[in-house]
């Protein structure tokens, strides 16, 4: 049996270039990609662009984005003890 060593990174990945302008420019392409979502030709192309819409979310998340994917989707708020 062959033992592979697996290099353990040392300290956390750090964000490459500037996180502040790549945020501010996916968020610019989400608005738009939501615009042409709503003006897809077919449910098959506004479906793709649903899916592609939540990839960009996930991307928007990892730089720190806040907004919210689907608004008022939020969970209700529990009754006060």
């Amino acid at each position: 049996m062959t033992t592979v060593q697996i290099p353990v990174q040392a300290s956390p990945p750090v964000l490459g270039g500037l996180p502040d302008l790549q945020r501010e420019r996916l968020a610019a392409l989400r608005a738009g990609l939501l615009s042409e979502q709503s003006e897809a030709v077919s449910p098959a192309v506004g479906r793709a662009l649903e899916m592609a819409d939540a990839y960009l979310f996930l991307a928007l998340g990892y730089l720190g984005h806040t907004d919210e994917l689907f608004p008022g989707e939020s969970a209700p708020e529990a009754p006060p003890p």
